[in-house]
Formats: C-alpha cells, structure tokens, sequence
C-alpha cells in the first residue's frame, strides 16, 4: 500500500513543475509550426498533453528512457573499497541524479492522507465526466422525429457528397442551443430549431460543413481520450489551458478544411458571425463538439480574413515531425530530474543489540566485499539460531528498511537448514512463499532485498561473482523478484545471469535461468536454449519456464527438440507449454508430433498449445 501511495505522491509532486516545462517546450514547438496548417499544431499539443502525464508517471515510477539507459555501462562494474569516490568519472547519467532531490518523508500516514485527498480529486473528475456524458445523451435523446426544412436537407445531403460521409445523421432538436456533432460509431450532426428556421443557405453550408469536418477528423472521439488523458493532471491549470489550446487548433483545422472544400474564406467569416447570432452563448460543457468550441471566434475570423502563405504539406509533416521528436526527447529527459519522495520507515535499531545477528552481520560488512566466504558466515551463526537470524531478516523486509542492506548482503551466504518459516502471508512471488533449495537464513535474507526494490539492485549484481555459491545463487534468485522495477531496468544483471547458466552449482544454474525469465531480457534467448541440454533435469526445465516469459521465436527449435526427445516428463510438458506461449507457427509440426507422447501431462500440454497457434489444429 505504501508503495502505491508513494507513486501517486511522486506523481502530483513531479507534475507541479514538470507539467510547466513541458508547456514552455511546447510553446516554442507551435512558434516553429507557426506557418504550417492549424492540424500540425494540434497534432503536437495533443503529444504534449499526453507527455504531462507520461512524464511525472515516468518520473514516480523512478523509471528511465532508453536514451538516457544507454549512457550507462550494461553490467555494473564494481569498484574496489581502497578507490575514493571523487576519483572514479561519473557517467551522464550520474551527473544528473545530482540534480535529483531525494526527501524523505516521516511516517506512512502523511502520505496516505494526500494519496487519499488525490483519489477524492479524481472521483470528482470522474463525476464530473459522468455527468457531462448524460448530457450528451439527453442532447440525442432531444432529437425531434420533425423532418428537416427540405434546404436544409439538401444542404445536408450536398455536404455529405463533398466530404465522402455516409453515414452521417443531420438531425433537428428542441432543446440544442448550439449546432454540435455527438458520437464517433455512428455520429449526429444536432441543429437547434431555430437555427434550422432561420438560418439562411450560405450559415446553413458552412456550418454543415464545420461540423462534417469534426466527423472526417475524428474530433469527438479524440476530445474524449484527451479526457480520460487529463483527468489524473487536471488539477493542475496549465493542463486546462493545453486543453484550450487543443481545442482552438481543433477549430481552425476544421475551419482550413471548409474554406478548402466548401466555402471561400470572406464568406465563412461572415457565416460565423451569422451564426453566433443565431445561437444562444454560453452553452453547457458536453463530450460533444460544438460549432463555438474554445471560444476562438475572433481569431478564426482573423485567420480567415488574413492572407497568409502557409508551407507545403510535405514540410509542414517533415517539421512537424523533427519538432514532436525534439518535444518529445526533451521532455523525457527531465524524468532523470525528478523530486523523490520516500517514506522513512524505522530503523532496526532495536534489533542492532550486539546479540542481534544483524549488527554480528554488520561487522562482516567491514571487510573488503571480496571476503564473504563461508567461515566468515558460520563465525556469527554460532551465536543466534537460524530462526533468529531470519526473522531479523524478516523484520527488516517487512520494514523496507534500507538501511539493512548490506547487513542483508553478508547473510546471503547463510544457508543453514531450519524449519520453514514464512514471513509474507501474502504476495505473487514465487518461491517467495515456499523455498528454493531448503528454507534458510540467506533465503530469508534474498527475500527481504528483493522487497527493496531498485536500492537492492546494484549490492545484489556486485554478488552475482561472489566466491559462494548460496550467495550467488541467492543474489541471482532476488534480481528475479525484484519489487517496484520493470524487467528493462535489470537489464545490467542479463550478462552475468546469464554466465551463471554454466555455474558449477546446479542451483545456482537454476536460480539465473529463473531471473532471466523474469528479467524477459531477450539477449538471454540462446544461452537459455543451449540450457535446454543441461545435465540436470530441474535446470532443463526452469530454462523452458523461462523462455516461456520471454516469448522469443528464436527458442521453437530448441523447445520443439526438448519437447520430442528429453527424457523428463516435466521438461517436456515445459517445453510445450514454453511453445503454447511463444505461439509461433513454426512450433506446430513439434506439437503435433507430441500429442502422441506416452505422457498424458505432455500430450494434454501439446493439443493446448496448438490451440493457443491455430484453433482448427487445435480441434484434433
């Protein structure tokens, strides 16, 4: 719960200054596209109403783009103790976490009042959305059963011929103070009666016109995603004022288009001003799109009186495009200078006793990182049991205690059998709530390091080489169920994962090729193939579970290979239902040549998964 809560608070915080930057960018973005075509310009506050919300969302979730990833080395190199930090060269990257402003704030429930004030904001917004859409549908449902003045329908009917639409419906209605366009599947274009009585031909064809020009656009159904898009960000004002702005270049687009196809530009202007006459102002906010969105009348009828070049289409799109590139790079780029709010959690000072096993694993920690071995584990195991040992660890999971991690580091190596001993009651990992080998105080220990998230990453890819075979199978098995981190972010850990795959430790084997699958790293794709003829057999099949998650196409010959001709019933039901999830066509002479297996289990796997690649095989 605490996690959830520090994203949102992440979220509005980041947001508040972010949003602004983003605007700023933008505006210099239109100023560029200040001669192309009004669609170009609502093209791109579009993209930079989606970013206001990609981009604190990307910053909460402590994530990174792609091209700031790349300035970083793919695996971690460790640095030795002696070296002082000011004499290593930081990478880009880490020159701008320097900017990061990291606050930490006491106690959870602080947090999770302000997530809950957020959540009451977006209920409200969705009220809010909830009552503008029955306008909506009362303003349909207002529509009279009257046939339309035959000019108007004429008009109608000579508009739909000039845009190619069908399948659109000029209605009249009672109650509409405004011609608007509602719908997107099947669209109405709604004039007030009075409109329809007192219009004359030339106000009745460019307003037809305007609106038939939403339906060839798909404005109603873009206004309403830009919606749903702004609601997490709407308290913020300047996503207010984007709207606006979308909502103008919308109008002017729709304007450029009739002055194009339907009416001169001198005579739009005055059909404008015929028509604000004949309608009643201010109109009630609905989804639907109406003739006077934006209130943007005097600069469409200064855009339309104005004789002004505009740039070719092929330019207008070839800038267009480098700008939305540079908007769009720029403004991801200051997710890497993001405020980070935390929750401090207690200590566990009161587990630092000089019994508890926690500060005995503290003094571990005072030698050089490449002196964890075995005798160094069992000197502080003679002096609390097991069961102590991993409740300390427990305790500091449960607390997220960061402060814990290096004391949680030196008792990887612990693998002293105990009883079994579940500290979570709930959660997805697997075997987080079981075990791997046999329940122990280094099991414990990876646990609770996988429940810190990204913090815990680097510590534990530093002990992937360790000279220990439990720690480094350990280490490997946390990188997999890491907590709060996408697969793309572990991707420092793929090499040295993956040169676990040929440990002497058979689990150790099995524990990288698990991380791997949850890495979902497919640079893993062959080595976890050739795993495929491992030597034993719960290697074999942990590598097939993990080409399942990776869902690579390059693994079917290795799996279809397993399939037929490994000796485990396991392995090859694995290895079948590896195929079901990659669902590629060339798996399917394997799995037909499969569903004859002696096997139960694996000819049952087999007719499965070739369902899952092509249901009329799966019928045989």
């Amino acid at each position: 719960m605490i996690r959830t809560s520090e994203f949102v608070l992440n979220f509005v915080v980041n947001s508040v200054w972010q949003i602004p930057a983003i605007f700023i960018a933008s505006l210099l973005g239109v100023f560029v596209l200040k001669n192309c075509a009004a669609q170009y310009r609502h093209i791109l506050w579009i993209v930079a109403l989606e970013l206001c919300l990609i981009v604190p969302a990307i910053s909460a979730a402590g994530l990174k783009p792609l091209f700031l990833l790349r300035t970083e080395p793919a695996v971690a190199t460790p640095q030795p103790l002696e070296v002082a930090a000011d004499d290593v060269e930081p990478s880009p990257l880490q020159r701008a976490r320097k900017f990061n402003r990291r606050i930490e704030i006491s106690g959870s429930k602080l947090i999770q009042l302000s997530v809950a004030c957020y959540g009451l904001f977006l209920l409200l917004c969705g009220v809010r959305l909830v009552r503008q859409w029955i306008r909506k549908v009362r303003l349909e449902a207002s529509v009279t059963d009257v046939g339309l003045p035959i000019h108007v329908e004429t008009t109608a009917m000579y508009c739909r011929r000039l845009f190619q639409l069908k399948d659109v419906n000029v209605v009249r209605s009672e109650t509409a103070a405004i011609p608007c366009t509602s719908g997107f599947r099947r669209p109405l274009i709604i004039l007030p009666d009075s409109f329809c009585e007192k219009a004359t031909a030339e106000t009745l064809l460019a307003v037809i016109s305007h609106e038939m020009a939403h339906v060839e656009r798909s404005d109603f159904l873009t206004k309403l995603i830009c919606e749903f898009i702004s609601m997490p960000i709407s308290f913020h004002p300047l996503a207010a004022l984007i709207k606006r702005q979308i909502a103008r270049e919308r109008e002017l687009s729709c304007d450029e288009l009739v002055t194009k196809r339907a009416v001169l530009p001198d005579k739009y202007a005055r059909s404008l001003l015929a028509a604000a006459d004949l309608t009643i102002l201010p109109v009630t906010q609905t989804p639907a799109l109406s003739f006077f969105d934006g209130m943007t009348l005097e600069k469409r009828i200064s855009r339309l009186v104005q004789t002004k070049v505009l740039w070719s289409r092929p330019a207008s799109r070839l800038i267009s495009v480098v700008v939305g590139a540079a908007l769009c790079v720029s403004t991801l780029a200051i997710s890497a200078f993001a405020v980070e709010l935390r929750a401090k959690f207690n200590t566990l000072a009161n587990a630092m006793s000089p019994a508890s096993p926690l500060a005995l694993a503290a003094d571990e920690t005072a030698s050089p990182r490449t002196v964890r071995t075995q005798a160094q584990s069992s000197s502080h195991q003679e002096s609390s049991s097991p069961q102590e040992r991993a409740q300390a660890a427990c305790t500091a999971g449960r607390k997220r205690d960061v402060q814990a991690i290096p004391m949680l580091i030196a008792m990887l190596a612990d693998d002293t059998k105990m009883e079994a001993f579940r500290c979570w009651d709930s959660g997805r990992w697997t075997p987080a709530l079981d075990s791997f080998k046999h329940p122990s105080p280094g099991e414990q220990a990876a646990l609770a390091l996988a429940s810190m998230g990204g913090l815990a990453f680097s510590p534990l890819v530093d002990q992937l080489d360790n000279p220990n075979a439990t720690t480094r199978r350990n280490a490997a098995w946390a990188i997999g169920e890491l907590t709060n981190m996408i697969p793309g972010e572990r991707s420092g850990a793929t090499l040295k994962l993956v040169t676990l795959l040929s440990d002497a430790d058979v689990w150790v084997r099995m524990a990288a090729a698990r991380a791997l699958g949850e890495l979902r790293d497919r640079r893993a794709t062959e080595p976890l193939s050739a795993t495929l003829l491992d030597s034993d057999w719960r290697v074999r099949q942990m590598a097939a579970w993990a080409l399942s998650e990776l869902k690579d196409e390059r693994a079917v010959k290795a799996l279809g290979s397993a399939l037929l001709s490994d000796p485990q019933v396991v392995v090859r039901r694995d290895a079948a239902e590896a195929l079901g999830e990659i669902r590629s066509a060339d798996g399917l002479p394997y799995l037909r040549q499969a569903i004859n297996d002696p096997e139960a289990a694996v000819s049952a796997k087999a007719r499965w998964a070739i369902s899952e690649i092509d249901d009329t095989d799966g019928l045989l």
